[in-house]
């Protein structure tokens, strides 16, 4: 009989100790889960802008003004909260309208600032800008660059340090020598192997330009610039990006006539050695906008003058199969807008495109901003592809040609 006692009072002691657990099971679990949740990385960068997987457009807080012939720059000392900057420009083609600030756009908190840095004239329409590396520091250099209203060009060059918020200029031996004249504007341009390229030019109101120069920050002064080949044709407001250690252009400005036109002048060239290879031509003829780098393939965004353009179509050239497709068109067809991208980010698993300003289609300046978020999967997914088959609402590409209208006479650079 007490034999019989002791095991019920242990059966009973088992099971109170099993249901102890459970308990603790219960309120433990979810308060790790909880915070285990609380410290991964969000797809979420604010209530407004939510990444995709695939990715998707959304609008972004407008500029502190209408901005047109602005450079894009992306800035990576800060990858949680990713700076998108919006370099030089103006906010209309009036005379005295050049900006004289830098402006930052901070994705963590989804706001635009005016920063406190002045740039050194009112020169700055139209520059090419990208980041270098000096001694282990990024800076942002920009080339070039022209006022409203003017027929003349500036050949300094400045570079803009976004931590500590100040410009300095580099002295006159370091000039853009492609501008000797002093009535060119850079044409495209892009950065690889830590230098600066500008493929072409504008000579205002005369004709587009075929040189191309080399900028190496860390070189002596005076000796920071190197003439290489020339392009195939003149081009200029031309969409350029370095992908690996190859440049490539996908359409090009051109000025005929007396006015500004679109064109589909595509070509590739190798810094390293000296050359130029030829490319499938962008479906459609465009200039005036940027290319970027995304996922080993150039993204042309939108840009053009001549009806239909400006555009908000995104073409994208694959350089491994030399072909070229369509890819989710942003919102507001527009050029002479700043954009840039960020790459893949480890802290918070996205990459963007940001966007902002430039022309509208009624040649109005604009203020709009749109950011291009997608979700990076683990590495247990597929990656994503940016030229897969397009969804019903993105514009295919086009197989006939562009009926042009008459070209619009050319504004003032």
């Amino acid at each position: 009989m007490k034999k019989y006692i002791n095991l019920t009072i242990k059966a009973h002691f088992i099971r109170g100790v099993f249901y102890l657990l459970l308990l603790l099971a219960v309120c433990v679990i979810p308060f790790a889960l909880g915070q285990w949740q609380a410290g991964a990385p969000s797809l979420n960068e604010n209530p407004q802008i939510v990444c995709g997987y695939p990715g998707s457009w959304h609008s972004g807080p407008d500029m502190p003004s209408t901005g047109v012939r602005m450079v894009g720059v992306y800035f990576p000392s800060d990858p949680q909260n990713r700076k998108f900057y919006a370099i030089g420009g103006r906010s209309s083609d009036l005379a005295g309208s050049e900006f004289t600030h830098p402006f930052e756009y901070n994705s963590g908190s989804d706001t635009w600032t005016i920063k406190a840095a002045t740039y050194p004239d009112n020169q700055v329409s139209n520059m090419a800008c990208g980041v270098l590396t000096v001694s282990g520091t990024p800076y942002i250099y920009c080339v070039g660059g022209s006022a409203a209203g003017q027929t003349t060009a500036t050949a300094r060059v400045f570079f803009y340090d976004p931590v500590a918020d100040t410009i300095t200029s580099l002295t006159a031996g370091d000039n853009w020598p492609g501008d000797a004249v002093g009535t060119i504007l850079p044409g495209g341009f892009a950065v690889s192997g830590n230098k600066l390229y500008i493929l072409g030019g504008f000579n205002i109101n005369v004709s587009s330009t075929n040189q191309i120069w080399q900028f190496d920050p860390t070189a002596a002064v005076g000796a920071k610039w190197t003439q290489m080949t020339n392009t195939p044709e003149g081009i200029m407001y031309a969409p350029a990006c370095a992908i690996g250690n190859t440049i490539y252009v996908g359409g090009a400005s051109d000025y005929s006539g007396g006015t500004v036109i679109d064109t589909t002048n595509s070509f590739s060239f190798n810094p390293a050695t000296n050359s130029i290879g030829t490319i499938a031509p962008i479906p459609r003829p465009t200039g005036e906008t940027r290319a970027l780098t995304l996922n080993g393939q150039m993204f042309v965004m939108g840009g053009g003058r001549v009806p239909p353009n400006p555009s908000n179509e995104v073409n994208v050239y694959n350089p491994f199969n030399n072909s070229w497709t369509v890819y989710l068109a942003f919102m507001t067809p527009r050029r002479n807008f700043p954009t840039d991208n960020d790459p893949f980010n480890a802290v918070c698993c996205t990459s963007h495109i940001w966007l902002a300003g430039g022309y509208g289609s009624d040649g109005t300046p604009l203020n709009s901003t749109e950011v291009w978020c997608q979700a990076v999967p683990t590495p247990s997914e597929p990656p994503p592809s940016p030229t897969a088959t397009p969804s019903a609402t993105i514009p295919p590409v086009r197989t006939t040609p562009i009926a042009r209208a008459r070209p619009t006479p050319a504004p003032r650079p």
